[in-house]
Parts: structure tokens; sequence; C-alpha cells
């Protein structure tokens, strides 16, 4: 009997689920992207493909802001970025206050001038922008946090440290006996750190005029008092204990070899009212290998230089009393 063409429809070998499984997916994968949403293969950003709002962007770096701080005239930057733009030059990490500004040591603050507006400023850690900015975009904030991690360490794995200084002088006007007599003026200059457990000493430089124009302060409080009727500028060398070095490009070697253990600063002494001072935010290094043992070794020795020293400063003028 011959064969038509329905009794060859009807007796075409019928396809396995397997076959007719794999043979609907190759057609769906060449389906185009615009068909149904429910057929395509979803997937996750990629960095590049997150546009980022321009006020999101720092203006150090120009990338995604990590971990920003907020200044005090209202710009934003990676904290990184601000860190080391503050460590850049000491001169623009002063900051001058009144006398009676009460001696504050934040860990959490960054000084500097503003390299947008040029104006003195202190950054703070703006945690709600952190949490806005990991949100927005999840991709791109993610990849920023693994390419520039943010720590302590440096990359031979030597501990950075903030170290708060205040330096400055109080100031007092003695009477005069007669309308004849120099203005005799009372001051006290004076250094104060936030660490003075590193510090092997400070050297202090006077005009030499003085019959005793350098002295060496080696335990705190680190001030000299002295009466004269002019004004000049101090120099003064905080030197660092073995092991520590200061991050910045002001600091010196010291006569003995330490590399950096030595940061020069001056002062111009100020008659004007009770004095002044200013403040400045410091970087220093301590090395995995630190002196610490040592430094509590010399704390008993040290105690006892401040009375030598006090014997051999020929100039030194105890507090009046009030």
């Amino acid at each position: 009997m011959r064969e038509t063409s329905s009794t060859r429809r009807k007796t075409r070998r019928q396809k396995s689920p397997r076959e007719t499984s794999n043979n609907d997916h190759e057609r769906v994968s060449d389906m185009p992207s615009n068909s149904s949403p429910s057929r395509r293969a979803r997937r996750q950003k990629s960095p590049a493909e997150e546009a980022i709002d321009e006020d999101d962007i720092c203006q150090i770096c120009h990338l995604l802001l990590l971990r920003p701080v907020k200044t005090t005239c209202r710009h934003i930057f990676c904290e990184s970025c601000f860190s080391h733009w503050a460590d850049v030059s000491i001169n623009q990490m002063t900051m001058g206050l009144d006398i009676d500004e009460p001696m504050l040591l934040p860990s959490n603050e960054i000084e500097a001038r503003c390299p947008m507006c040029r104006t003195s400023t202190v950054a703070l850690l703006d945690r709600e922008r952190i949490a806005d900015l990991s949100g927005k975009y999840p991709v791109a904030y993610a990849s920023r946090k693994e390419e520039a991690p943010f720590g302590a360490e440096d990359e031979d794995g030597a501990i950075i440290e903030t170290v708060t200084v205040y330096i400055g002088n109080e100031h007092r006007l003695q009477r005069r006996e007669s309308e004849d007599d120099r203005n005799i003026h009372e001051w006290r200059f004076f250094v104060r750190a936030s660490r003075t457990d590193i510090i092997e000493e400070i050297q202090v430089f006077l005009h030499p005029t003085f019959r005793q124009s350098s002295l060496v302060l080696q335990y705190p409080p680190y001030s000299i008092r002295r009466v004269g009727w002019g004004v000049f500028t101090i120099f003064a060398n905080i030197v660092l204990k073995a092991g520590y070095s200061w991050v910045s490009p002001e600091a010196e070697d010291t006569s003995d070899g330490a590399v950096k253990g030595k940061l020069p600063l001056e002062w111009m002494l100020d008659f004007q009212g009770r004095g002044s001072q200013g403040r400045l935010r410091l970087k220093v290094k301590k090395e995995k290998d630190g002196q610490d043992a040592e430094n509590e070794r010399l704390v008993e020795s040290t105690r006892q230089s401040l009375k030598r020293q006090r014997e051999r400063d020929q100039d030194y003028v105890p507090p009046l009393e009030e």
C-alpha cells in the first residue's frame, strides 16, 4: 500500500522530552534582548555602567567619594585624599586660636586649608553620606573600597599615628614705675603635645640677646618663662624618640642620624592681650619594632634631667604669684 503524505506525518518520530527542552532553550536564547522581561537573563551592573553624579565625585582624585569627609566650609572629599592634602605642608595645617581656647585633642578630625576655597577648616567623617553612596552605587562603591582600602599602615607595614600639637605664648604686661620706662612683658612660651611619651626633647632657640639663647626641654611641661620688652620669633625643634619619625616634608634628620626625627617649628611672640596659640595636626610613623620598652626605662632619667635643666637655665624666672 502506498504511503501518503499524511501517513508520513503521523509516523514521524516523536522527540524526547530532553531534546524538546534543549531546542526550546536554544530558541529562547536566540530571542532579542527586548523580548519579555521574564525571559531575559538578569545580571549585575559593572562599575562603569553606574552613572556617577558630579556631586558624588571627589574634587581631589576625581573618582567616586570613598569614606567622604565634610569640611566646615561645606566641601566634601575622600578621607584619604584630604588626609594626604593635609600632610603636604605644616603651614597649611596651622590653625590660630585664642589663648583661652580649650585644648582639645580630637582623633577623628582633619585640619588643613581647604583645597577649594583655601580657608582654614576642619573635616569630619560624614557617615550619613557613606550610607547614601554605598546604597546609590553598590557596585562602584564596593570596587572603590577594594582599589583604595583605608588603613593605619603604610606600604612598609609601619603604623601611622596622629599627634596634635599646640604652640603659643601667654602674656602679661607688668606695671611701669614711670612714664619713661619701657613696657615690660612677662611671657611664657609653650609647646603641648597629645603624645608626650614619644618626644625625646624639644630644642628652643630664643633671641641671641638672651644670655642663654638655646635650651633643651626634655620633660613636660615644655615651656619657658621670661621677662622682656620686645617681640621676636622663637624657633623650636620637636625631636622624637627612637623608632618614630615625622611624616612631613618639613621634617629633618637629627644630628645622630635619625631619619625625619626632627620637626622644626616657629612662633612669633604675641603681646596682644593674654597671648595666643596655634594648633597643628601632624602624622607620626612608628616602626614595627618600636622602642616602647626603652622609652619606659628612660622616664625616670628624664625626670631627673628636668631638675638639672632648670639649674642650668640662668634666665629662669619662677611663675609670679597671682
